[in-house]
């Protein structure tokens, strides 16, 4: 496989990964699903391992690559790819900004809730501790 077929491999990689997470905060709004994370997870981690490939094969690819094959033309064209490739990477970068914004305001919203039910647990019990002995209801229930 040749240096630019294997560059735009890579670059249809990332863009899955992006679309991925694209696609999670689309279908989930400003209410993020934590459940669902897994799943982005899971499809973010293929692409990162396809990656990861597509590098090793490129590495390999370019070492055997002979110099008189590494023209101008090639030359433009692996540095076009690699300029889409970090045109790519910033989208990345904005999106994953953004999906770590709403999925931190989706466990703040998580442990307000958790704190004001623990909050109310706590005022109900010294309700009751305090009412029962008073009211003289104990009493009621020995005869």
């Amino acid at each position: 496989m040749d240096v630019l077929a294997l560059l735009r491999s890579k670059n249809r990689c990332l863009e899955r990964f992006l679309e991925a997470s694209r696609e999670f905060l689309v279908v989930h709004g400003n209410d993020p699903d934590l459940g669902m994370l897994p799943d982005l997870q899971k499809s973010r981690e293929s692409a990162l391992k396809a990656i990861g490939l597509f590098d090793q094969k490129l590495e390999e690819t370019v070492n055997l690559l002979p110099e008189v094959s590494r023209s101008d033309e090639l030359i433009q064209a692996v540095r076009n790819e690699l300029a889409r490739k970090d045109a790519i990477v910033e989208q990345i970068l904005k999106v994953d900004l953004e999906l770590i914004s709403r999925i931190e305001a989706a466990k703040n919203a998580i442990l307000r809730d958790l704190s004001s039910e623990k909050r109310s647990r706590d005022t109900l019990g010294k309700f009751k501790s305090t009412w029962v002995p008073s009211s003289g209801e104990g009493l009621d229930e020995t005869l």
